[in-house]
């Protein structure tokens, strides 16, 4: 596995370098024989934060954790547990969906019956439909505000395309839209 380490504002000494190689090699044995796999470190310090980010790659899939500590070893542990736990999820998920797609269905309800899947990601345990009014972006925005939500779908009134907004983990609203086909 090939490990490439980004020392900001700090000085990438030899022990914080084996012991950053230490932490992300025991994720190598979560994916024994897989292809492509590699990871980068990025280790930074602002202020008084001792910030660590992990991204890993797996072939096409990528993997990321980041964490922020007073100590630098102390937010290496932290954000290479988030990712441990990312990396043992998507491997049993992996395992679930091999198991399942060896059954066949016949009919939609048996797709989406409850006592077939096991997984809880892909129960459906709700269906909202709604009318999409045009409106603007800033609208749209006061609206998910307004009702509390972290997703939003509207229909941009100046694009007349179906959009969707969210607010990510760090309190950000992040804006989906649709490619204009060619």
């Amino acid at each position: 596995m090939q490990i490439n380490i980004t020392a900001r504002h700090l000085k990438l000494t030899d022990a914080i370098d084996s012991y950053v190689r230490k932490k992300v090699l025991k994720f190598d044995k979560l994916y024994d024989g897989a292809n492509n796999v590699y990871s980068h470190v990025i280790l930074s310090v602002e202020k008084n934060r001792q910030i660590t980010e992990i991204i890993f790659h797996i072939g096409k899939i990528s993997f990321r954790a980041k964490d922020q500590s007073e100590d630098l070893y102390a937010s290496i542990d932290l954000a290479s547990d988030k990712l441990e736990k990312q990396l043992k999820k998507h491997k049993e998920i992996s395992k679930d969906h091999r198991k399942e797609s060896s059954k066949e269905y016949t009919t939609l309800e048996e797709v989406f019956s409850y006592d077939v899947m096991n997984d809880s990601r892909t129960k459906i345990a709700e269906i909202k439909r709604f009318d999409l009014k045009p409106v603007s972006l800033e609208e749209a925005i006061d609206e998910m505000d307004n009702l509390g939500y972290r997703v939003y779908m509207f229909k941009d009134g100046q694009k007349d395309k179906i959009c969707v907004l969210y607010r990510n983990d760090g309190g950000s609203i992040v804006l989906l839209e649709p490619n204009e086909k060619m």
